[in-house]
């Protein structure tokens, strides 16, 4: 292919870019010389640089810099700018020694796809040829499934492979849990000031765009949820667009922030400018084999004899039975078990292993190092559990993970000074703050936090669980970060072990309490209105028991939002649901019965035509947006109004519809490859024509009318990006997926080119020979 001028225009563009986020402050990038060959010059940490850049299509772009020449990827990662063998020395001592076993992953979004080590198919993953769009990969499992273990682990091993000449792809390792960070920016220049290497944030979207540096963002609903979603994705949105459609991102996430928050942004426009994939990768629970493969490596490592290692592989079954048995396939449950086994052969673990756990390790602080020069304890343990109480209470508070060694003491000290004790044990308390049970030095220099979230959800769970029990107005602590279910189904532990839930009475209180907290409308009632409705539906889970054996009846739930999780199993009998949102909720085995419904929204949930039962009395499809149905163990995602309607029918729900499912206004054939191309808008955006996986689309005999319709009414936007060999093209969606198949209702609200959009269907369609025919 001839070489064309915008390709030559676009790198020499693009490369004064580049070396001017090398440059240092204030200095300029010279660049002179005809667009097929030219020179740079810059001025890079104090030095004068110039190099020499031929252009080519069918060879790249290569650079000829001290006599040596050399493409400009090896140009960009060697010694003289991003020094990435540097680099990953530096990682690789920064790289904490730990017993690793592998865990499985599989990718979520494909149902047919196999489970794997999770460290193997990450690997296979980042070495895949460059795809068309940046892809983003979201590592997804439950707090205390591994992911911190598994990405770790994938981070050193890939420094290994770099240093060892096996790949040019260097992961940089981004702790985003316990930081009061809301922008990408801030955690790279971060990371990299602890690294300690000579490389500032400004590269590395340079680096990441080559495919030669890979970031890696661990806890990234920790991220995205301390200063509000919504600048947090906006950032997101700014990193990917910097990237052009180039490179990937790996990140993680708990599974139910993935389902309920990233999935319906990456789906709306908080994620537009930026050209991206997603793909999901699910890390499984430590198989059987897993579990003995850790207790071998802990035996040997422990030196334990063989009568020592019986005991222990008895007292972990005796731990993880009954309540406990699914317990038993978190790798954190199941170290700390290990740990907790070795000093106390008698450990039981109790009906609840993480309250025991934390429990026996306040006790051994209490009765084994906090204490005085005779060797008495200086603290109770009851007053060990406020301090730590506190501290969470204080940290969610100040919206971060982790709080300064100085705010620390100044905290302990005021809470003892209220427990009365002699100012000797608060100095010494003070100073022992660091090194205390459950907590560990913070990803800052000199901080505090949590060893682990489920510590911190624990004592958080019991300070709001306290309030909620209360006379105390709950808005403040319900107004910060989104609470993650685990603190949710914690509180409504507390409160059911507190003798609080028993009757429908007690019940109706908590509801109520929590309708309160979000009655007056201020910035933040939109985030304390999720945190009331994930306690309300934790609250619902504990009342109706484990298997949802006991029905909820004649009670009344309002002006709250479910932001996702699940009711399964549970059947809600005559309730009144007023002024409520129901956002990505797991409907599939609940029953609404005779229930009324005033005001009730329907975003996304998931349903089954045959277990889950809508009878809402007042629930209209103008306030239902998109549906999730599961058939046969698949889950599709439903877009078109007709279809969501045939589907609430299904339901139960005494849906009344302006759009009626027996008379389509559009030929259905053409719905429903647009309901496909939403799907894939909805983890993808923009898509290539080129696309692969994209054949039932793009192949289909009605594909070129569709586009031409969409293009016409800019509904999506045709683009193109330079390259070698043949140029990609790309359509860009200009709306979200659900405002486009909104359009099928015809609304007034409606945007103009979406309503023209589908009013050209419905005339080209209605008159079409197909159609006129039958």
């Amino acid at each position: 292919m001839a070489d064309s001028p915008d390709f030559f225009t676009y790198w020499r563009g693009r490369i004064e870019n580049d070396l001017s986020s090398f440059s240092d402050p204030g200095s300029t990038v010279d660049v002179t010389g005809p667009a097929r060959r030219f020179s740079a010059a810059w001025t890079m940490r104090g030095a004068a640089r110039d190099a020499v850049f031929t252009l080519s299509k069918v060879q790249g772009v290569t650079v000829r810099i001290d006599g040596q020449k050399e493409p400009y990827r090896g140009f960009i990662a060697g010694t003289g700018m991003a020094d990435l063998r540097h680099v990953a020395r530096m990682i690789r001592k920064a790289s904490k020694p730990q017993l690793f076993v592998s865990i499985d992953a599989s990718r979520s979004d494909d149902e047919s796809a196999a489970l794997r080590p999770a460290v193997d198919l990450l690997i296979d993953l980042i070495e895949e040829e460059a795809a068309a769009t940046t892809r983003v990969s979201m590592i997804t499992g439950e707090a205390g499934a591994g992911k911190t273990y598994v990405l770790q682990e994938l981070v050193r091993r890939q420094a290994d492979r770099y240093l060892r000449g096996e790949t040019d792809r260097l992961l940089l390792y981004i702790n985003a849990q316990g930081r009061a960070l809301a922008r990408l920016n801030e955690a790279l220049a971060t990371e990299l000031q602890d690294l300690r290497v000579g490389l500032t944030y400004h590269s590395i979207s340079v680096l990441t765009q080559l495919g030669i540096l890979v970031p890696v963002i661990d806890g990234f609903d920790e991220l995205l949820g301390v200063s509000g979603y919504d600048d947090a994705f906006s950032s997101l949105d700014v990193f990917l667009d910097q990237l052009d459609g180039e490179g990937q991102i790996l990140a993680s996430a708990r599974s139910v922030y993935y389902e309920e928050e990233f999935l319906a942004r990456a789906g709306d426009d908080s994620m537009v400018s930026g050209s991206w994939q997603l793909v999901p990768v699910s890390v499984s629970e430590w198989s059987d084999a897993a579990r003995d493969e850790y207790l071998d490596a802990r035996v040997k490592k422990e030196g334990l004899s063989t009568v020592r290692a019986a005991r222990l592989r008895k007292g972990l079954r005796e731990v993880f039975k009954g309540v406990n048995a699914a317990l038993r396939s978190k790798p954190l449950f199941l170290v700390r078990t290990v740990d907790m086994l070795l000093r106390d052969p008698n450990f039981t673990g109790g009906e609840n292993l993480l309250r025991q756990l934390v429990l026996k390790l306040l006790e051994r602080e209490q009765q084994e190092k906090l204490l005085d020069r005779h060797s008495k304890p200086l603290l109770t343990v009851g007053q060990l559990d406020g301090l730590m109480c506190e501290l969470a209470e204080e940290m969610w508070s100040q919206e971060t993970r982790e709080l300064d060694s100085r705010s620390v003491r100044e905290l302990a000290e005021l809470v003892l000074i209220d427990e009365d004790v002699t100012d000797s044990t608060r100095q010494a308390v003070t100073a022992r703050m660091a090194t205390l049970a459950c907590l560990a030095p913070g990803a800052n220099p000199g901080s505090i936090a949590f060893e682990h979230d489920l510590f911190f959800f624990f004592f958080l769970a019991k300070v709001v669980a306290s309030q909620l029990l209360s006379e105390k107005d709950l808005q403040v602590i319900l107004s910060r970060s989104a609470l993650a279910e685990d603190v949710a189904d914690r509180v409504a532990s507390e409160v059911l072990a507190s003798g609080r839930l028993e009757s429908v009475e007690q019940l109706q209180q908590l509801l109520d309490r929590l309708a309160e907290a979000c009655a007056m409308e201020w910035r933040r009632t939109a985030q304390v209105r999720e945190n009331a409705g994930r306690i309300v539906m934790a609250l619902l889970r504990a009342f109706a028991g484990g298997n949802g054996e006991r029905e909820i009846v004649e009670r009344t739930i309002r002006s709250v939002a479910f932001p996702g999780g699940r009711l399964k199993g549970m059947t809600l009998k005559r309730c009144r649901l007023i002024d409520l949102t129901i956002r990505r909720t797991d409907l599939v085995a609940t029953r609404f019965v005779e229930c009324e419904a005033r005001n009730v929204m329907l975003v996304e949930p998931q349903v089954d035509r045959d277990s889950t039962r809508l009878d809402l009395d007042g629930l209209t499809v103008e306030r239902v947006a998109r549906l999730r149905v599961r058939e046969h163990g698949d889950v599709e995602t439903i877009y078109a109004p007709t279809e969501i309607v045939k589907i609430l029918r299904a339901c139960g729900a005494p849906v009344v519809a302006d759009t009626e499912p027996d008379e389509p206004r559009a030929d259905p054939e053409i719905v429903a490859l647009l309901n496909k191309l939403m799907r894939v808008y909805a983890r993808a955006n923009p898509v290539c024509r080129d696309d692969g996986t994209m054949k039932k689309v793009f192949l289909h005999s009605r594909w070129a009318e569709l586009e031409k319709l969409l293009l016409k009414h800019h509904v999506v936007k045709k683009e193109t990006r330079p390259a070698s060999g043949k140029t990609p093209v790309f359509l860009r969606r200009q709306f979200p997926p659900e405002q486009i198949m909104a359009g099928q209702r015809g609304h007034a609200d409606i945007h103009p080119s979406i309503r023209a959009f589908w009013r050209e269907i419905e005339v080209k369609t209605t008159s079409s020979p197909m159609k006129r025919a039958g």
